[in-house]
């Protein structure tokens, strides 16, 4: 990420991106003045309704099926919540998306609907920025109750309990609190259930993807412009005239990205090409258009998810209302979306790949495989089968979650959306989407030098601008770490705003 601010303010008057939210993963969090002021009116609030006696949900009941149970102390209530949720499952989510989820936490208890402690909220704030990170398993929600397993996860390293990982060690809970100087709280219930029943598992997830996504898509559309420079493509398919009159705002950003990295240099389109090229170019703007579309629908959701109140019930200054905004359909719905957009992207890359990789379809312009030395060498044999692999693996993981439902919860919960499924599941996407794009950036590299030393007809044209640069195969080699590497700088570098 570029221009990384050095903090970055969230709770009440603060409207969060998924870019942001990206960012917190690695810099401080700041609750402002308003939202501290906000936090402490909420829980003077919910002090006063529990004094006139209102049902609250949690407070003067049992949690789920039990809600008609009465409780005990609000200490051991919070302790018993915190520790039956703590039953997750598998390997842990990554630490930027567990921190990513603390952050978003916190910026929901800074809204002033939460009624948790303020000095409870002023340990989750020191706890997020000390740099220790809870060990969150991946598996345990069904995003209905929000994400109540992994967030007990964390609550329970404030507590002084589970693990965590602090500069680079994973250790318990409780040394990570020493060795960072932070001491353990007691959380009443009030508190634990407001840190553990909303969507921020499941928002880090899915914000993260979103953002990862608007970078790779640049990246896709960026290639295609390359490939119509190397191989001389007529650009009527990209033009701003013929893209408009369809009516996808999209499809005409795509179709300008492609057209001006197509026509940067200002060279002459291939007359000996066909009139019309193969649709992996000439309808690359209507495929990724579309995609760009469901991006946006996915962002707009995951965005107003995560600066909305998921809390339940929600503490007014009148009132206590119980209800389900816990519930994640919404960004289950948006993260099923995005992952079938990210997979179609990949779809389109595979094809482009295979035009570089079979020259023979397309007037034998290359080597096969783009091998320096045919016969010696096999070229991009084995980075082919690898994003051809990719791609598999994306088709398989492109089901629906979010229609998936299983009644759970002693049937207290009996429609579910799995939205955290759908949302992890669109984050892993973009990985693959990720190797992908790097198989095409290396072929589009390697056609270029060949060209370049004479082993390939056509004329050579540089790599767009601000590109992870590839050593060209003289001979074969491992490319292993070269698609990694490539792939990486995808994921986490955005293309400069000359780049296209």
């Amino acid at each position: 990420m570029s221009d990384v601010p050095r903090e970055i303010p969230i709770g009440y008057g603060e409207t969060l991106t998924c870019e942001a939210v990206e960012a917190a993963t690695s810099c401080p969090v700041t609750l402002s003045n308003a939202a501290w002021a906000r936090i402490e009116a909420s829980y003077r609030d919910f002090l006063r309704h529990v004094e006139k006696r209102v049902p609250i949900y949690g407070t003067t009941t049992g949690f789920g099926p039990h809600v008609v149970s009465a409780t005990g102390g609000a200490e051991a209530q919070g302790a018993s919540l915190i520790a039956h949720l703590g039953a997750g499952y598998g390997p842990d989510a990554p630490q930027a998306v567990a921190r990513g989820a603390m952050v978003l936490r916190l910026h929901t208890v800074g809204q002033g609907y939460s009624a948790v402690r303020p000095e409870a909220a002023t340990a989750y704030l020191a706890l997020t920025n000390s740099g220790v990170v809870p060990c969150v398993p991946e598996t345990g929600s069904v995003g209905a109750s929000g994400d109540l397993v992994p967030l007990a996860h964390i609550a329970r390293v404030l507590t002084g309990g589970g693990e965590a990982f602090y500069k680079g060690n994973r250790l318990s809970g409780s040394v990570c609190l020493r060795l960072a100087g932070l001491a353990p709280i007691e959380l009443t219930g009030r508190d634990a259930l407001a840190l553990v029943n909303g969507t921020s598992f499941l928002g880090a997830y899915s914000a993260t993807a979103v953002a990862r996504t608007s970078r790779l898509i640049r990246y896709a559309e960026t290639l295609t412009g390359w490939l119509y420079r190397l191989l001389g493509c007529r650009t009527d398919a990209t033009s701003a005239d013929l893209n408009r009159m369809r009516g996808h705002d999209g499809q005409v950003e795509s179709a300008r990205h492609i057209r001006s990295e197509a026509g940067r240099f200002g060279e002459e389109e291939d007359t000996s090409r066909p009139l019309q090229e193969v649709y992996s170019l000439r309808c690359a703007p209507q495929v990724l258009g579309a995609c760009r579309d469901s991006l946006q629908h996915a962002r707009t959701i995951v965005e107003r998810e995560m600066n909305g109140i998921d809390d339940n019930p929600v503490i007014f200054p009148d009132s206590v209302l119980h209800g389900g905004n816990f519930h994640g359909q919404a960004v289950g719905f948006a993260a099923d979306t995005l992952n079938a957009a990210i997979t179609q992207i990949a779809v389109l890359a595979e094809r482009q790949i295979a035009i570089l990789c079979t020259p023979s379809r397309h007037n034998d312009f290359a080597p096969l495989l783009l091998a320096y030395e045919p016969g010696r060498d096999s070229g991009l044999s084995g980075a082919q089968l690898t994003a051809t692999a990719l791609l598999a693996e994306m088709r398989g993981a492109c089901q629906q979650y979010a229609t998936s439902s299983i009644p759970t919860n002693a049937d207290n919960q009996d429609v579910v959306p799995m939205a955290t499924l759908a949302a992890q599941s669109a984050y892993r996407q973009t990985e693959r989407l990720a190797g992908v794009l790097a198989v095409l950036h290396i072929a589009a590299f390697q056609l270029d030098f060949l060209r370049g030393d004479g082993k390939a007809a056509g004329r050579t044209s540089p790599a767009p601008p601000d590109f992870p640069t590839f050593e060209p195969l003289r001979s074969d080699r491992a490319l292993q770490t070269d698609i990694r590497w490539v792939a990486d700088a995808f994921l986490r570098r955005e293309l400069a705003p000359n780049a296209t």
